[in-house]
Formats: C-alpha cells, sequence, structure tokens
C-alpha cells in the first residue's frame, strides 16, 4: 500500500482501507493454550493492542516494525506476576482445586535507532509458559499432578522505514523446559496393580528458533496500522523419565506389557512439540487531543499440536491433546488525564483450545481479560508503568482416559481466575 496513490486529504479513504487491512489480517499471537505476552506492564495493560504503533521497546514482541516509531535508545525492563487457580469438578461429584502459585516473569527490551532509518532491536522474555497443580490424591492424579513448562526467548530483530511504511524482521531464539508428576496405574491386563509415581522432565537446550516478520503502515499521522506473522518453531525436547517404585512388574503406560526390570521405564526421554504459527493485525488511533485507542484482532495455529509423543526408552507415551486454532481480539482505550499522567485499560477476549484432549494440563476454557494500568512520565526521558489485571476463565466440559482400566472420565473447570500484577520502567536516552 502507498501513500502516493491517494491524495493528501483524503483521510476518510485512507482510514476505511486500513481497516480493511486489519479485519482482514488474522491473528493474534499468544492466545489461549500456553502462550505468554507479558512484554512489557504498559503493553500488558493495553491487551497486546500495540501493533500500529510502538509505546515502549517491547516492539520486539509485539510487532517489530514499529522499532521505528522509536527514535531514541530505548530500553525497557520489568516483570509481570501470573496466579492462575481454579476447580475442577469430575464426573459431577467431586471437586478438586488447582492452584499452582505465583509465577514471575522478568523482561527486557532494547531498541538502537542506526542509519539510513534502521533500527536494531533486542528482545528477552518468556513466550511460553504454563502451571497447573493438584493435590497427590485428586481422582485424575493418573493424568497429572504438576505440570510446568517454562520458556524464555532472546529476539534481534531489524526494522527499516521508508516513507510511511515500515517493515522488519527478525529470530526467535527459545529456550523450552517441559515437567510433569503423576501417579499412574501399573496394571496387567486392564487390572489395576498399584499406584507408581512418574516424573517427566526436559528441555531443548537453546538449540531451536523461528522468526517473525512483520509490517507497520502510518495511513495518517494519527492512525497506524501494523501485522506480524510468528512462524511455527519446533523445538526437540530431551530429558528423562522416572518411575517408582521398581517393585511393580508392568509398565505405567502400557495395559499389556508385563516386564521385571525398572529399566524399562527409566531412563532416557525425547518428543518434538511443533510450537504453532500465527498471525496478528491491529490499529492505533489518536482520536482526540488526549485520548487514544488501540484494537487488535487475530488467529493462533494451536491445531498443529495433536498429541506430545514421549520416547520412554523404546516405549511411548501419548499426551493426546488435538487442539484448536484459536482467535483473539480486543480493545484498549488510554486518557492522558494530567501532565505526564497515562491511564490505561482494556478487554480481551479468546477463544479455548483445547478440544478433544485427554489431558488435565490445561483445564478447557474460554479467557476474558481484563487490565488496568497508570504510567507515570515525571520528565520526557523517563515513564514508570504499573498495571493490575485479571483473567476469567469460562471453563467447558472434557475428559481424560484412564489407560490401565480404560476408563473415560468426564470433568469441568470452574471459578477460574488469574491475577497479573507488574512493573516496568522505561528510559529513553
Amino acid at each position: 500500500m502507498s501513500h502516493m496513490n491517494y491524495k493528501s486529504g483524503s483521510h476518510s479513504a485512507k482510514v476505511a482501507i486500513a481497516i480493511m487491512v486489519v479485519i482482514g489480517a488474522w491473528a493474534v499471537v499468544y492466545a489461549s493454550g500456553f502462550g505468554l505476552y507479558e512484554a512489557s506492564s504498559k503493553t500488558y495493560a493495553m491487551g497486546g493492542a500495540v501493533l500500529g504503533r510502538a509505546v515502549d521497546a517491547s516492539a520486539n514482541f509485539h510487532n517489530p516494525a514499529t522499532l521505528t516509531d522509536l527514535t531514541n535508545i530505548t530500553i525497557t525492563a520489568g516483570f509481570m506476576t501470573e496466579h492462575p487457580r481454579g476447580r475442577i469438578k469430575v464426573d459431577g461429584g467431586s471437586s478438586e482445586t488447582m492452584n499452582p502459585g505465583v509465577f514471575a516473569l522478568p523482561s527486557f527490551q532494547m531498541a538502537l535507532p542506526l542509519w539510513y532509518d534502521f533500527v536494531f532491536g533486542l528482545g528477552l522474555m518468556p513466550e511460553y509458559g504454563l502451571g497447573s497443580a493438584y493435590d497427590d490424591n485428586w481422582t485424575l492424579n493418573f493424568n497429572s499432578t504438576e505440570t510446568t513448562v517454562t520458556s524464555f526467548t532472546v529476539n534481534p530483530n531489524l526494522a527499516w522505514k521508508i516513507g510511511d511504511l515500515s517493515v522488519a524482521g527478525g529470530l526467535r531464539f527459545l529456550y523450552f523446559d517441559f515437567e510433569q508428576y503423576q501417579k499412574p496405574f501399573a496394571g496387567i491386563n486392564g487390572m489395576p496393580m498399584g499406584r507408581m509415581n512418574s516424573r517427566l522432565k526436559g528441555d531443548n537446550d537453546m538449540k531451536d528458533f523461528g522468526y517473525q516478520v512483520g509490517l507497520k503502515y502510518d495511513v495518517t499521522k494519527e492512525f497506524s496500522v501494523g501485522v506480524v506473522y510468528k512462524s511455527l518453531t519446533i523445538v526437540r525436547v530431551k530429558g528423562k523419565s522416572q518411575v517408582s517404585p521398581a517393585s511393580y512388574i508392568a509398565h505405567p503406560y502400557s495395559r499389556m506389557v508385563v516386564d521385571a526390570s525398572a529399566d524399562t521405564v527409566n531412563g532416557p526421554a525425547k518428543t518434538d512439540i511443533e510450537l504453532p504459527q500465527s498471525i496478528s493485525g491491529g490499529f492505533n488511533w489518536d482520536f482526540a487531543k488526549d485520548w487514544h485507542l488501540g484494537g487488535m484482532v487475530g488467529w493462533t495455529q494451536w491445531s498443529s499440536m495433536k498429541t506430545l509423543d514421549f520416547d520412554l526408552n523404546g516405549y511411548h507415551k501419548d499426551i493426546r491433546l488435538e487442539w484448536n486454532d484459536t482467535w483473539r481480539a480486543g480493545l484498549a482505550p488510554s486518557w492522558d488525564f494530567a501532565e505526564g499522567w497515562t491511564a490505561i485499560m482494556s478487554y480481551v477476549y479468546e477463544n479455548d483450545c483445547c478440544g478433544d484432549q485427554e489431558s488435565t494440563m490445561l483445564p478447557a476454557s474460554d479467557r476474558h481479560m481484563l487490565s488496568w494500568g497508570l504510567c507515570w512520565s515525571p520528565f520526557d526521558s523517563l515513564e514508570l508503568a504499573l498495571t493490575y489485571g485479571m483473567i476469567l476463565m469460562d471453563g467447558k466440559d472434557t475428559q481424560c482416559r484412564e489407560s490401565v482400566t480404560d476408563r473415560l472420565y468426564h470433568y469441568r473447570a470452574y471459578r477460574g481466575i488469574s491475577h497479573a500484577a507488574g512493573f516496568s520502567v522505561t528510559y529513553r536516552f
């Protein structure tokens, strides 16, 4: 899209075409699943609706093309905390608590303007994360008692401004760690022989990477749009499986296998995980002197994750997911209510990714995200941002099967909520 194709005074035509571009651009990065987007406290308060304009150096994550908005060396550093919890009802009866605790998510972002309208950016932040924990004796402990996914991404980018258009590309070097605890049955020919304690843990040694590309277009001085694509990334997780006690003679992940050796279940484990591609689009609009509005819409291909197939020293443990693609949409108004002060709020909706899964590591639910933020600039080069948000999770029915007895359990997540709070500092040199 070229600015010269339109008369300079035809702002309404430009805005109309730009809105069509945004609506036609699928996406949002990091919907449902275990994706994160806590790149900075301020952009969390805006629900990620910063695809058309950079508000701090977290442009590295949201849309690297907007790095060209940063004309000074800019550093943004801070953290977010997440505290998810809820309840699970199994077969319409017993109610169980899910409360994995509080997670701290630090981030560091930098933008460095170069010559000829180029800007180099570097981001470091957690890109994926998951925490679910239940009582050791809960009804579905054979499936999971605790699951943790931790990750960290190093993300260098290069952006270039060409008139009203900015383009950018970058790499995402990803560290990914998976850990899960279970208490599966050991059994022979469908007859349970007792419980075992299982721990499965592995990481990818930060050997895997993906890429991202972004576009940003200034439709008018007050209205800009942006689109960003993030590639599918295959992470190769390697680690070990540990199962005890060794006195049981049946393999805990097979109904028919009998083996007197614990070596068949203790040893190396590995799997390949396809982390989804996504594409997102959004706009930012200064519709009045002191009022601003950001919007975004998007899609993430979580259907790339059908199963987690772990190779356990010759045996296989399959975690069936059958996840669905998700979409996400949000709006974020903000108000400069006093000199140096800005108030922000946002609402984001994203639909549930969980399809016909047989796993309790991520309870099925749609998510409604409400966030508020307060920013203060005591002087032009410094900005402090404080954020609070909550995610309300609308639970859905799902199921899981116990492999030894072949019994199918139905369960539903409800009263799901996650509290988030954070602080970030942005300094412009």
